[in-house]
């Protein structure tokens, strides 16, 4: 992804519901036989370098974890681990798209 794609900060969830600042995502981990294993992280606003970007944290921690355009670098900007859980404020209009 180029920088001009980093500066958009629109990213989605494995539902095709926009991922914003404050969201808690339930993040796939790790399937045992019998079970799945998820993380938890809040979408958080990091200040870069140039411009801020859109970052995970753990959601008992400070420090943000990874940035969406390591995990989401496909053309649609799907993060295909990730789904909504909680919204921070459900009454923002949000983008849909629709996952293939």
């Amino acid at each position: 992804m180029d920088l001009e794609g980093r500066k958009n900060n629109i990213y989605f969830d494995k539902t095709g519901k926009q991922i914003l600042v404050g969201d808690l995502l339930q993040v796939f981990h790790f399937k045992t036989r019998s079970k799945f294993h998820y993380m938890y992280h809040v979408a958080v606003m990091e200040e870069g370098k140039d411009f801020p970007v859109l970052a995970l944290r753990n959601y008992d921690k400070e420090k943000p974890h990874y940035r969406l355009f390591q995990v989401c670098n496909n053309e649609q900007r799907i993060y295909h681990a990730a789904k909504i859980i909680s919204e921070k404020d459900f009454q923002t209009i949000r983008l849909k798209i629709k996952v293939k």
